[in-house]
């Protein structure tokens, strides 16, 4: 009795930070594939111990391996060893690939909204969303432009739609902005990871001309964190607004993309 009184516990909150696995993952972990049994709080809160939280890291070392999440039991019981000499395609990514072949948009926003709950962002960023794109982009492929804009205004509402859940539950305390014009899910993409780390996200796209007012909003919300998406050069002027920001508001600043390279940051 008192072993189990002295272990440590941790609420899924603190469980999402040391792991980097959302709550929601958490929690389809446990109800689809029997991964996780975490304790109960009288009120029914979920609880989990140093051990669970071993199980998790064990459990991304085979999702990195290139095993599928609904393949993962039996290999924690040691009941197989699979053969992973060489990284293969996620399930659900072979899934979202036939859809997306197809032009089936319904199909694909519930493949995606599916990949979401069940794999850590990592995952979808490392594996999922490269793997797809690959065959989309490959040079022979004769639907490459309707297949690209697809992919990219679903995964667009599929991102959003993550987010503004995200949001109800957190402090807007990052605003990423973009100037890029053309139509890509990339803002929403990272709009997405920085939701993950904990930030509750403003999106501001197709920017152009000057940053009026920005500056106040940064301040009236006590946003911390300002991040510049994108993918083309910027003019010197919006360098000196983005400058500017920074130094009336004192907000973190961070390029992400091909932007972050063009200008040095």
């Amino acid at each position: 009795m008192s072993a189990l009184i002295e272990t440590k516990l941790f609420a899924i909150s603190e469980v999402s930070e040391i792991t980097g696995v959302n709550s929601v993952t958490l929690r389809a972990w446990q109800r689809r594939y029997g991964l996780l049994i975490p304790q109960r709080t009288p009120k029914g809160h979920r609880l989990y111990t140093e051990a669970d939280i071993a199980k998790i890291k064990v459990i991304l070392d085979w999702l990195a391996k290139g095993v599928s999440i609904g393949k993962v039991k039996p290999l924690l019981a040691g009941d197989c060893v699979p053969v992973v000499e060489q990284q293969q395609t996620l399930d659900v990514a072979v899934e979202i690939i036939n859809a997306v072949q197809a032009l089936n948009g319904f199909k694909l926003e519930r493949l995606i909204n599916e990949a979401l709950k069940i794999y850590p962002y990592e995952v979808i960023q490392q594996r999922l969303l490269p793997e797809v794109s690959a065959v989309i982009e490959h040079q022979d492929n004769p639907l490459i432009t309707v297949q690209r804009s697809l992919w990219s205004s679903v995964l667009t509402v599929c991102f959003i739609n993550v987010i503004t859940k995200i949001n109800n539950e957190k402090k807007l305390t990052c605003l990423l902005i973009s100037f890029d014009q053309h139509i890509s899910h990339s803002i929403w993409q990272q709009g997405l990871a920085w939701c993950y780390k904990g930030d509750g996200v403003t999106i501001m796209t197709h920017l152009s001309g000057r940053l009026t007012g920005i500056s106040a909003c940064i301040r009236e919300r006590n946003i911390k964190n300002l991040v510049v998406v994108g993918e083309t050069k910027l003019s010197r002027r919006q360098l000196d607004d983005i400058e500017m920001i920074e130094q009336e508001t004192g907000v973190k600043l961070h390029f992400v993309g091909s932007v972050k390279m063009i200008h040095g940051y």
